[in-house]
């Protein structure tokens, strides 16, 4: 069933700004981090999800979806950086034209709301755990370094990081789809 992005717009016309704020507060931040995979670059993506939401909002009356909303967003995100990677890595000699590998967008999809449900998980930790535990796993310092920086024992970076994979044990299963796909790519 087709869908007018106006449509998703339940407000009266002035209400209309509220509603597409509640989709843009959903989608941008796992859009950002989709666009990212692609070009590289942060700053990029977070232009290309803009430039996308801001298209959206001008041509809202006009846009018809014929697949869910959410497939929509991310298939449109997919080719404004196959778009923006073609503009900068356009050849000077025609004969020699950019040739992209298509990908699949669920693949992608999949991986970047995998990556969200995770960092959304660390952020839920309690403060001194969630520290330490970013500390560990993100910026890979060892336990001495950690404790050497924070003025603490090893063994109690070694208590919270027990305590934050004990938390974090519910999603063990994106853990592991997430180091799995780390692999891969």
């Amino acid at each position: 069933m087709a869908h007018s992005i106006s449509s998703l717009f339940t407000g009266i016309e002035p209400d209309e700004h509220a509603e597409f704020k509640l989709l843009f507060d959903e989608y941008y931040r796992p859009l950002t981090s989709f666009a990212l995979d692609y070009v590289g670059d942060l700053d990029t993506a977070r232009d290309i999800v803009q430039g996308f939401f801001v298209k959206l909002w001008e041509l809202r009356h006009l846009i018809k979806i014929e697949i869910s909303v959410k497939a929509y967003f991310y298939q449109s995100v997919k080719n404004a950086c196959y778009n923006y990677i073609k503009s900068k890595n356009r050849p000077t000699d025609l004969k020699f034209p950019v040739i992209v590998v298509e990908d699949d967008v669920l693949e992608h999809m999949i991986a970047t709301e995998t990556k969200e449900k995770l960092y959304k998980a660390i952020e839920k930790l309690p403060d001194r755990c969630k520290l330490i535990f970013k500390m560990s796993r993100i910026k890979q310092l060892k336990h001495a370094e950690i404790a050497h920086i924070l003025n603490i024992s090893e063994k109690t970076i070694e208590s919270q990081i027990r305590i934050a994979l004990k938390r974090l044990l519910h999603l063990k299963t994106v853990l592991l789809l997430l180091f799995f796909l780390t692999l891969i790519i």
